[in-house]
């Protein structure tokens, strides 16, 4: 019998920055599961905020099927479908009947883009809401961000009430990072760890391939952030190092999500925008040291940030400012909290130090593969449904 296809409604669209939720759809597909992978909601109010978030209000091109390459054995009986979902109302994080309605809305369309029964596997709190329509076989809430801590047209108690329906109606859910689980477990008794990663293979290449032509015309040294680049990102801290290191280039790859103006103006300081997945090893192969730049808040302390594993992959020293999470890795980061601490940080790197041994960091690094958590994840849906569903 064919297993039920799993359901993941990211928050991300999947041409944006390449993430957690699209390697989880791309490994349970490798690993046999029909995946229909569910973009991000836009509401119609977003393009007053972004226009370039126009085109997604009615997609033209709602359907998309990926590609999935077979196993080494062979077998491959699952898919990749992607769901771009027209636009939905606004405001369904402050008023739960709103978001009902659209979550009303989004399960006509995952019934139609692919069909039951259904696995769910959510990574917004908002999707509890589609359990009543799709009535999914089981449900494994993914929690990858403290959502009641974002800005934005939400309300707290909304959200966090939509995060514990979500729990309860879980087998199993999952959390990013030690805040995030400790959070989960007031709603669920199986909260189980599982950590960002990095395509380690992928970003290896960083030690062979050709520094990207972009590059070429900025001189060295070159020292890189590559993410999202949001209200999130501590902006002064980034502002504070390109002010105390005129010398070195600082060059940020992702898409800009907020007024980046006062840093653009540095003569020093490159905003490349979001760049495909497939070249970020030639990015980084033409950078001295990478960076993580948090802005201090609580969120920013539940955030268990990919692009550190993705840098240490590459082989690049980091630097990156202090959270809950980064501390953790301070065997193998930099950790600073302040400008002056990570221009120092900067400078012994460009003097050639490391902050540990190639061995252990590659030891490590082994260790952090999206092959061996999406092998977690793949169990974990097994477990949940009876035997005749496994396929």
């Amino acid at each position: 019998m064919t297993r039920p296809t799993v359901v993941l409604t990211a928050a991300v669209p999947w041409d944006g920055t390449t993430a957690r939720p699209q390697h989880f759809a791309r490994g349970l597909a490798r690993r046999g599961w029909p995946v229909l992978y569910v973009n991000g909601p836009v509401t119609w109010l977003a393009p007053l905020k972004n226009r370039d978030l126009w085109p997604r209000l009615w997609p033209r091109q709602p359907l998309l099927d990926i590609p999935v390459p077979a196993l080494e054995d062979g077998s491959n009986q699952g898919w990749l479908r992607v769901l771009a979902p027209v636009a939905s109302l606004p405001f369904g994080n402050v008023w739960r009947i709103l978001n009902r309605c659209n979550q009303r809305l989004l399960a006509q369309q995952i019934r139609l883009a692919a069909p039951g029964p259904y696995v769910l596997l959510p990574m917004l709190p908002s999707s509890v809401d589609l359990v009543p329509y799709l009535h999914p076989v089981a449900v494994l809430y993914d929690c990858v961000d403290l959502h009641v801590g974002f800005r934005g047209w939400l309300r707290p108690a909304t959200v966090e009430q939509m995060e514990a329906d979500a729990a309860a109606v879980s087998r199993v859910v999952f959390a990013t990072a030690d805040t995030l689980a400790t959070r989960m477990r007031r709603w669920h008794p199986d909260v189980r760890l599982l950590p960002n990663a990095a395509e380690v293979d992928h970003f290896a290449t960083a030690h062979r391939v050709p520094v990207h032509p972009r590059l070429h015309s900025l001189p060295e040294p070159r020292v890189g952030l590559i993410g999202g680049l949001g209200p999130w990102v501590d902006w002064d801290f980034l502002a504070g190092l390109a002010d105390a290191l005129p010398h070195v280039q600082f060059v940020m790859i992702g898409p800009v999500e907020t007024d980046v103006s006062a840093l653009a103006r540095r003569s020093n300081v490159h905003f490349l925008g979001l760049q495909p997945y497939a070249e970020l090893p030639q990015y980084l192969a033409g950078l001295q040291a990478t960076l993580v730049a948090f802005a201090p808040s609580e969120l920013a302390h539940s955030v268990n940030p990919i692009k550190v594993y993705e840098y240490l992959a590459a082989g690049k020293e980091v630097v990156a400012t202090s959270t809950h999470e980064i501390d953790k890795l301070a065997e193998f980061v930099w950790v600073v909290r302040t400008a002056a601490e990570g221009a120092a940080a900067l400078q012994r790197i460009l003097a050639g130090e490391c902050r540990t041994e190639p061995q252990r960091r590659a030891a490590f690094v082994a260790q952090q593969s999206w092959d061996t958590r999406v092998q977690q994840l793949h169990e974990a849906l097994l477990a949940s449904l009876p035997a005749p569903l496994r396929g």
